[in-house]
């Protein structure tokens, strides 16, 4: 390669690193995910003021949404993105990331969770015990025959709703909001203070109120949280279902949010919800034009643009605790916590004065309440005896396999027969069927009912 060619390539990428070009553009057309759920997380402060009517009996309280989701890259997709949704199915909040299911102990109903703030709430929940284990278990652990912890098959947590009406809280999350958009304002300021460059501050703050204005859509709220009050009491549970170690029951009154219907909400989009997404993404594409004619100091914008992109990273993925979520909670006074543990191998089943333990035929201290709780079915029955009805509604979803007879789809006599006997010897052939697995595939001589009956 020549020496003008060489000195031609480093003089290009020497130009590109200095003042980068053709990249911002491009640059805000990724992420508009990370957006989404970053301000589904942060919405929902409110600060109220009022409006004076012609009447001071006429005043109108009103609500001003403060949601501190930082300009970063990817608010014009995700305008683009939303726009779509509001026009179809009205939706601005995110499908749920976590499949949970919600059953309700009053009539072992299950259903799937449409709503990203249970599921978010589950998937939390269950961080925050795998961080803090084992100081947040009632009592050690119990230990197998040689001398290690056993193993959790299934905690149940019992919660209660402790406010109704408190708004969701505010956490360091939030602040840490507000602080990134006051940096990116220092940082756009600095080149129109040393050249004279105001083009960098233009967009940092067109870009900051629009992404305000973006995330303090009234729908936010009405979505997020579209649920009614209770009524009467109601029992929830929240899990991931069978395989899962984690059940999560929502003791509910009358006057509470009623969270299985939060659970099956559909979103309906307000009358002022579209116009307003349209201008809106259409001002968002004037800034994109404008970030392409941008010319000098294009590293502050990038560095407006990353720091941004990192607080949406870091608000959208972050552990919170549930108040935030507008789900004030505290432990089920009676009893809150409910361990199986899962049996020692060396030891077998419980012995029988450990099993009458378990069943409630004789009481155990506080303190060891869960310490003789043997495995998943151990626990559902010890939830059985704190709420009537929640551990009759989890065996089903703990031990959905059931094999019973049906002789609805057999035509003939022959299969009626051939599954009959099958269903009836299924027990002591599936003992012949491990002995000839263990034997090492020598054939066991036992009456074989089902050939017979062929």
């Amino acid at each position: 390669m020549s020496n003008s060619n060489t000195s031609s390539l480093q003089s290009i990428f020497h130009s590109q690193w200095a003042n980068p070009s053709d990249i911002l553009s491009l640059l805000l057309l990724i992420g508009g995910e990370i957006v989404q759920k970053a301000i589904a997380q942060l919405v929902g402060l409110r600060v109220p003021h009022r409006r004076h009517l012609h009447n001071e009996k006429d005043d109108a309280a009103y609500f001003f949404t403060l949601t501190p989701v930082a300009f970063s890259f990817g608010w014009v997709a995700y305008a683009f993105n939303s726009l779509m949704a509001v026009f179809g199915n009205g939706s601005l909040m995110p499908d749920p990331d976590t499949p949970i299911i919600v059953v309700n102990t009053a009539n072992g109903y299950v259903r799937d969770n449409n709503s990203w703030v249970l599921g978010r709430f589950l998937r939390d929940y269950e961080i925050e015990l795998e961080r803090k284990l084992p100081s947040l278990w009632p009592d050690p652990a119990p230990v197998n025959s040689d001398g290690k912890a056993r193993n959790v098959s299934l905690r149940i947590d019992i919660l209660e709703v402790s406010s109704s009406i408190d708004p969701p809280a505010v956490d360091m999350t939030w602040w840490i909001g507000w602080v990134v958009i006051v940096v990116q304002l220092g940082i756009s300021v600095i080149p129109w203070g040393l050249w004279g460059d105001w083009a960098i501050f233009m967009v940092t703050a067109a870009g900051t109120l629009f992404s305000l204005l973006s995330s303090s859509l009234p729908q936010w709220i009405s979505e997020k949280w579209a649920w009614r009050r209770l009524w009467k009491p109601k029992t929830l549970v929240l899990t991931r279902g069978n395989g899962n170690q984690y059940a999560i029951v929502v003791v509910s009154r009358p006057g509470d949010p009623d969270i299985e219907a939060l659970a099956s909400a559909r979103a309906e989009a307000r009358s002022g919800t579209r116009p307003l997404f349209l201008v809106l993404t259409f001002m968002w594409m004037c800034l994109l034009i404008t970030v392409s004619g941008i010319q000098n100091n294009r590293w502050f914008l990038i560095a407006v643009g990353g720091i941004g992109m990192l607080q949406n990273m870091w608000a959208a993925s972050c552990v919170r605790h549930s108040s935030t979520l507008g789900l004030h909670l505290k432990p089920y006074s009676p009893r809150s916590i409910i361990i199986g543990y899962q049996t020692d191998r060396a030891i077998g089943k419980p012995r029988d004065e450990e099993r009458i333990r378990i069943t409630g035929e004789e009481e155990l201290p506080a303190q060891k309440e869960n310490r003789d709780i043997s495995d998943v079915m151990g626990a559902i029955m010890e939830a059985e005896k704190v709420i009537p009805g929640l551990g009759a509604c989890l065996v089903p979803i703990f031990f959905p396999g059931t094999i019973e007879y049906d002789e609805g789809p057999l035509y003939n006599n022959r299969e009626k027969n051939f599954w009959g006997v099958a269903h009836a010897t299924m027990k002591s052939r599936r003992k012949e069927h491990a002995m000839f697995i263990a034997s090492g595939g020598h054939r066991v001589e036992t009456n074989n009912c089902v050939k017979s009956a062929v």
